[in-house]
């Protein structure tokens, strides 16, 4: 994943990406409206430290009560960590935010890589994942998995689909969260954390 990371980042500072960002951007302008916008801007609220926090929180915290204390200390690191490298990754590219339609969200500073796409797989991926581990109902689990999945990938569209971000933007920030949760569960020796049967 960090492989993928840099190589969109190396396309998309020389240019190729830009064609393509644009065209995807300008159909968006054309087609979004009615319940599609209310069910973007629903998802990328999600992404809003306002919820995103909180959430965190939470999931540390449960995590530690369900007596898996080791899971929850390396949620935390992974998600502290993870917002330091989106800044200086942003630091880094100081792309500017898309301006080909208008934009239907709030939007911070630059625009490469989306914070929102790249801290969906940390926070809401790799808590719900460690959350699903902890409880024994099959249907649970795989619910907290589905939405495990679908949560990082409905905030990083959202991002484009509100006009606040190119699609590279968000698809280099899933690849570098996603990268970020791996390297993170590697150093931890991952059979431990991630592959430990929920017991009862």
């Amino acid at each position: 994943m960090m492989v993928a990371f840099v190589a969109i980042s190396v396309l998309m500072v020389y240019g190729v990406t830009g064609a393509w960002d644009e065209s995807i951007l300008r159909w968006i302008g054309t087609v979004r409206g009615g319940i599609t916008l209310d069910l973007m801007i629903a998802a990328t609220v999600l992404g809003d430290g306002e919820v995103e926090i909180p959430f965190a929180l939470a999931t540390g915290l449960l995590l530690w009560r369900l007596g898996r204390p080791r899971c929850a200390r390396i949620f935390v690191f992974c998600a502290l960590s993870g917002q330091v490298v989106l800044m200086l990754a942003k630091q880094s590219f100081q792309r500017p935010r898309p301006d080909i339609i208008d934009r239907l969200a709030g939007a911070g500073w630059y625009s490469y890589p989306s914070g929102h796409a790249m801290l969906a797989p940390v926070i809401w991926g790799l808590g719900l994942l460690l959350l699903s581990q902890s409880v024994t109902n099959a249907l649970i689990r795989r619910v907290l998995l589905f939405l495990a999945v679908t949560i990082p990938i409905a905030i990083a569209v959202s991002r484009v689909y509100l006009g606040v971000h190119f699609p590279s933007d968000v698809i280099a920030a899933l690849a570098l969260g996603t990268g970020w949760i791996l390297l993170w569960l590697s150093a931890a020796n991952h059979r431990q954390v991630t592959l430990a049967p929920a017991v009862g």
